[in-house]
């Protein structure tokens, strides 16, 4: 049972008043402090009689009202609302804690007691009235005995109470003035509400605790990417309902991690009760639900965030604005490379990225291999560096990374990446190949020491092998691994269990690489420049990150990838392989129909002709949307996701229609020498699987990429409204 209390974000005056306290109670625990500094944030409160809801300032004929307002998480503090009727009173009580009491509306007397020679309580001192605006404070130190009543017979009063507890569960006591004393309890006039869930509740407010102490948390939100790119909280991880099977043990590795699920879908079907209930199957220990799903974080007071990557995208421009990164107009770099300067473009983004679309002149250099190889690519410190992405943040970042290691040439980034080129109206490359060089061996010696430099400064910690092995067995605390070279490097030999994060896209992407907030990074490579610097910036951005050292040539001897642990599939999973698919594809009475779960990107790349795309979440529309069959086939890239979405489609069609596993995938069929057709025709479902990005691809409208700008440049003050990052800049 739950209370039902104003939602903060409706009441920003309580919303900061609440903020406010807490911060205070997170600074001190002096006593005196708290009611020095508490008194002048209540007298800010209840100077305004514009903010407290009708249904909390309902009085009740036959005694005054207690309605709860806010009750901190671990029980610190609670806000309440006293509604005095005309004429009503307390009796002579105690509170056992500190407390403010703040007059919002009529005014109300106070008469303090104290225990006399023969151990009676009797009136000591004088009445205290409170007008609006005037606030007074109790405590067992200070005395906190007393009797308070309405100042009007005819009128109601509301005073708002602030006590060092949640009140409704603090044992005090009633006085008669013949000395006896009865114990209470008091309770709250709030209507109750029953919220009956298999599942328990975490509310924004004990998340936002969690976040603030730096506990381990994984925020979860199970809905496409598309909607959750709409709206979600900062730290939330998506992780798709029909990608846990084959996601969650490798994106949150412990079993014992506080997991919080939330995700209704926009027919507003409830998706975090399967999802938890999936969690809960494949042995997760901590699960619960998010406490009103994201209107509940929302009325909570919780900021919701836009886009994807937002903890990283909001830390860089933090990063730009306390640094004042240098930048250059998409104009003026284009007049420095049409005029031959020494200047040297660096694309900061992934291969794959830089090819799509570049800055003339440009040369591919991931994030991570820019402070390793830009004394190369620059050998004559008068050369000008520009670092570029498709947005700001790899820009930003790569650009103060350059300038954090002490290049000694001038570095500036290009303001606003590939969307400013485009809005400027210059024409961008097409399917540029030019990567970053080798390096010799000073170079990289040099590289290593302004990277370990940077990283003491910002805080990061070491390592040895023995240690982090104890550590990756260790079941209490979550611990990733990374190896942040290039994946190429990676095949050719790594660290075991160390799995492949290129550095520049690991700070990029953190939220979806590390989703347990509060968890151990340790980071490694061959050289020490691109682990350390990598290191440098998640430390900054509030993790607690280390960096692998002590490692030979001979620790980089393991080339196969470490295989993701999978659970088992409910129930037998009936199969067939690539040549009886084939046989049944040529067979038209066969009435055979495949179902192809990969991405819609990957699906619209190559997949089995006549196949139809259909997407785990949105099955029953699918379904409704394919062709008819008297068999489905199911399949996907390799196989994984197909395998688990077996018992759903044989829990929608009829009875006697088979179901069957395409061994293998898509990734079998090719491998037996048959094509894939290229389409985005008889897709299933309209593609939220994947949030469009407005700094990706070259066909983009000019509104959307101005508006993803704009955007960008409002996410400090996000991050100072929702203050719970724990982000700092060296």
């Amino acid at each position: 049972m739950t209370l039902r209390t104003p939602a903060l974000n409706d009441t920003p005056r309580l919303q900061h008043f609440v903020t406010q306290l807490d911060d205070l109670l997170r600074r001190t625990s002096n006593e005196a402090a708290i009611l020095e500094r508490g008194k002048v944030l209540l007298e800010q409160l209840v100077m305004q009689d514009d903010w407290l809801p009708e249904a909390f300032a309902q009085p009740n004929p036959e005694r005054y009202q207690q309605f709860l307002l806010y009750a901190d998480p671990e029980d610190r503090f609670s806000v309440v609302s006293f509604v005095w009727g005309p004429g009503q009173a307390t009796p002579i009580h105690d509170h056992t804690v500190w407390g403010l009491i703040g007059m919002l509306r009529g005014a109300e007397l106070t008469q303090p007691f104290a225990k006399n020679a023969s151990g009676h309580w009797v009136a000591s001192g004088e009445k205290l009235r409170l007008e609006p605006g005037h606030v007074e404070a109790v405590s067992p130190t200070i005395g906190d005995v007393h009797r308070v009543w309405n100042a009007f017979d005819d009128q109601v009063s509301i005073s708002i109470h602030v006590y060092g507890a949640n009140i409704g569960k603090v044992k005090r006591h009633v006085f008669h003035e013949d000395g006896t004393v009865k114990e209470f309890i008091s309770g709250y006039s709030n209507e109750l509400t029953v919220e009956a869930t298999e599942f328990p509740l975490r509310t924004f407010l004990e998340i936002r605790q969690m976040l603030l102490q730096r506990q381990e948390i994984a925020i979860v939100d199970v809905r496409e990417e598309d909607p959750f790119a709409q709206s979600h909280p900062l730290f939330a991880a998506n992780m798709p309902l029909g990608r846990i099977e084959v996601d969650a043990y490798r994106r949150i590795p412990q079993l014992d991690t506080p997991i919080v699920v939330y995700g209704k879908n926009q027919d507003g079907d409830d998706l975090a009760l399967p999802a938890a209930r999936l969690f809960k199957r494949m042995g997760y220990t901590q699960v619960h639900l998010l406490a009103g799903d994201l209107k509940g974080w929302h009325d909570g007071g919780g900021e919701l965030f836009r886009d994807v990557n937002v903890p990283s995208k909001s830390f860089g421009e933090l990063v730009e604005s306390q640094r004042h990164t240098p930048s250059l107009s998409a104009q003026e770099v284009k007049a420095l490379i049409d005029s031959n300067a020494d200047v040297v473009v660096l694309d900061a983004r992934r291969f794959d990225e830089y090819q799509t679309m570049s800055i003339p002149k440009g040369v591919s250099v991931p994030g991570a291999e820019l402070v390793l190889r830009a004394r190369a690519l620059a050998p004559k410190v008068t050369t000008r560096i520009i670092v570029n992405c498709a947005g700001r943040t790899r820009s930003i970042i790569g650009t103060q990374s350059l300038i954090n290691s002490g290049i000694p040439n001038p570095v500036s980034a290009l303001r606003n990446g590939t969307i400013g080129w485009t809005l400027a109206g210059q024409e961008l490359v097409k399917g540029a190949d030019q990567r970053f060089p080798d390096i010799d061996d000073n170079l990289r010696k040099q590289a290593a020491a302004t990277a370990m430099a940077v990283a003491y400064r910002a805080g990061v910690k070491r390592v040895k092998q023995p240690e982090l092995t104890e550590w990756l067995q260790d079941k209490t605390r979550t611990t990733y691994f990374f190896d942040v070279r290039t994946p190429e490097e990676y095949a050719a030999g790594h660290v075991a269990q160390a799995l492949n994060a290129p550095g520049g896209q690991l700070v990029q992407e953190t939220d979806h690489q590390a989703p347990v907030r509060g968890a151990r990074i340790v980071l490694c490579d061959t050289d020490g420049a691109r682990a350390n610097m990598s290191a440098s910036w998640l430390a900054q951005m509030g993790w607690d990150v280390y960096v692998l050292d002590g490692l030979t040539a001979e620790d980089f001897t393991v080339t196969e990838s470490t295989a993701p642990h999978l659970p088992e599939p409910i129930g037998k999973v009936p199969s067939v392989d690539v040549a009886k698919l084939k046989a049944l594809l040529a067979d038209r009475n066969s009435h055979t129909v495949v179902l192809d779960f990969s991405s819609s990107a990957q699906f619209a790349k190559g997949h089995i002709q006549n196949a139809w795309w259909v997407l785990r979440t949105q099955l029953k529309a699918c379904l409704n949307a394919a062709y008819k069959g008297y068999r489905y086939v199911l399949t996907c890239q390799d196989g994984q996701v197909s395998k688990y979405a077996l018992p759903d489609v044989q829990a929608l069609v009829k009875a006697g229609v088979e179901v069957l596993w395409l061994e293998g995938g898509n990734a079998a069929w090719t491998a037996a020498g048959h094509s894939l057709h290229a389409s985005d025709r008889q897709m299933g479902y309209e593609r939220i699987d994947r949030y469009r990005r407005p700094y990706e691809g070259t066909d983009n409208p000019v509104e959307a990429m101005q508006g993803y700008l704009d955007w960008e440049f409002g996410l400090v003050e996000q991050l100072g409204r929702d203050g719970t990052h724990h982000f700092r800049v060296i």
